[in-house]
């Protein structure tokens, strides 16, 4: 029994909540069904079960977003048709795979010679972008010139021939016409399920959806930056683009277009040189690692905050600047925690404010050490009492304080600064809890040997234990919150 193809009705039944109830004509039906289960084979009802279930798992109608006009151009969703495209796919895929192959070969220097080829191709294309015209016809010949030795396969003394030869036997030597092919013509041939070519086919497969998901994975931070979720970022970010647009708008004209073209495509081939990519990426870490380095990001994040600052300001009423204004400050405390009782192996681990210690700061407090002059009252950032005569901006909110000022070593891009389990050595990256990171806080990263130090313990079984963690383990952070006060008339 073929399934039959899925209808919006259909998949609103399968994704929506079913009654208890049943109508007669219901009932009937679930009548008719008992009697005929009997009759009905094990695999059919596999394949109807199957069926519901990925079609049930796969679409949610309820949540699903307005579709363009081209959805009634679209067919049905079906297992089977899905089950009939994927498996031509993977037989048809291959020349897709090929050509993607021979680009990687070729960014990747796998054969040499032929990517410094592409360079040359690359070089004189770039100078003279009107041979991008004569590109189409070029391919085309170039494909003629391969297949005609597959059709004229060249005998041992024509070895030696070139496609110029076939080039000038199709042109000048009319014999060609009346010679006997010496091989039939080739033709597409997709493969079949069960040979080696479509195993590698599905394997490519495989690759592919993990390239997307990579690529995925990499794009989605940057929504943020878009979607409006911190209206004075979003809000910079359009008036840096439209500021962008018109500076380039009027220097277009002097940028050289062929030479940057060539640069840019050259550069790209070089950088995956097997000589010229470990060096530049032994040179990025050199530059990324030591004080020196988080000192530049230290300012470089200092300006940007002091610029964001500045735009801020300038957005501020009239009566706000000549009343004058005063940040108000709270800090935001919290302490990493693993699960061991989930499993060693789960890496379940998370910052919050729960695993703060009885004995030590409260999770919201008024000073960076952690004191607060409200000692018995649990608050906030959003029960934050202000002093007599301030009052809040109308409009401003509380924003998190991304440059650090108050740290001298800086924080991280959220704007927390780690320490040890004594709230010391402080360190704008999670040393010890963090692999990507390094493992000693910044005053040891110039010292040589800070790796070898007897503290330092380097071991997993330290956070999965409920004991007192390793010194050097950053296993505390804080991070500042501003907020802005105008004084009361």
């Amino acid at each position: 029994m073929v399934p039959e193809p899925m209808t919006k009705e259909n998949l609103a039944q399968l994704s929506g909540p079913t009654s208890p109830t049943l109508t007669a004509g219901e009932s009937k039906s679930s009548e008719s069904v008992k009697s005929g289960r009997s009759n009905t084979t094990l695999s059919r009802r596999a394949s109807e079960s199957m069926h519901s279930m990925v079609i049930g798992s796969m679409v949610a109608v309820k949540g699903e977003p307005p579709r363009l006009p081209t959805e009634k151009r679209k067919p049905s969703l079906s297992l089977t048709t899905t089950s009939i495209n994927f498996r031509g796919f993977v037989q048809k895929s291959g020349p897709v795979f090929y050509f993607q192959d021979n680009v990687e070969s070729t960014l990747m220097w796998d054969d040499w010679p032929w990517t410094v080829m592409w360079m040359g191709i690359w070089a004189v294309v770039s100078l003279h972008p009107r041979l991008l015209f004569c590109a189409a016809p070029a391919i085309l010949v170039t494909i003629l010139c391969n297949t005609y030795f597959i059709r004229f396969p060249q005998t041992p003394t024509e070895i030696s021939a070139s496609p110029g030869d076939a080039l000038r036997a199709s042109l000048f030597s009319t014999p060609i016409l009346n010679e006997e092919p010496r091989h039939p013509p080739i033709e597409p041939h997709p493969v079949t399920e069960g040979e080696m070519q479509y195993f590698y086919n599905m394997r490519d497969i495989q690759n592919m959806m993990r390239l997307i998901i990579d690529g995925y994975d990499h794009i989605a931070p940057l929504v943020k930056y878009l979607n409006w979720s911190n209206v004075p970022r979003t809000l910079r970010l359009l008036q840096a683009s439209i500021a962008a647009m018109i500076i380039t708008f009027f220097i277009g004209v002097y940028i050289p277009v062929r030479p940057t073209l060539f640069l840019l495509g050259e550069a790209v081939l070089m950088m995956n040189h097997p000589w010229v990519k470990p060096s530049i990426d032994a040179m990025q870490k050199h530059f990324n690692s030591g004080n020196a380095a988080q000192k530049r990001i230290l300012r470089k994040r200092r300006m940007m905050q002091r610029i964001s600052d500045l735009l801020d300001e300038d957005r501020l009423p009239e009566s706000v600047w000549e009343k004058g204004w005063r940040d108000f400050e709270v800090y935001e405390n919290q302490r990493f925690r693993s699960n061991s009782k989930r499993g060693r192996g789960a890496e379940d681990r998370f910052w919050n404010a729960s695993s703060l210690q009885a004995s030590e700061r409260r999770p919201w407090t008024r000073a960076s050490d952690g004191f607060s002059a409200d000692k018995d009252n649990q608050f906030d950032k959003h029960t934050y009492q202000l002093e007599k005569g301030w009052e809040w901006i109308d409009g401003d909110d509380w924003r998190i304080d991304w440059g650090g000022s108050w740290s001298s070593v800086g924080v991280d891009e959220n704007g927390f600064l780690y320490t040890d389990n004594s709230w010391q050595n402080p360190a704008p990256y999670a040393y010890g809890t963090d692999p990507k990171a390094p493992k000693v806080p910044a005053r040891l990263l110039d010292d040589p040997d800070a790796e070898a130090d007897d503290d330092i313990e380097d071991s997993q079984d330290a956070l999965d234990d409920d004991t007192v963690p390793p010194k050097y383990f950053a296993v505390t952070r804080r991070r500042r919150w501003l907020r802005r006060a105008v004084k009361a008339v």
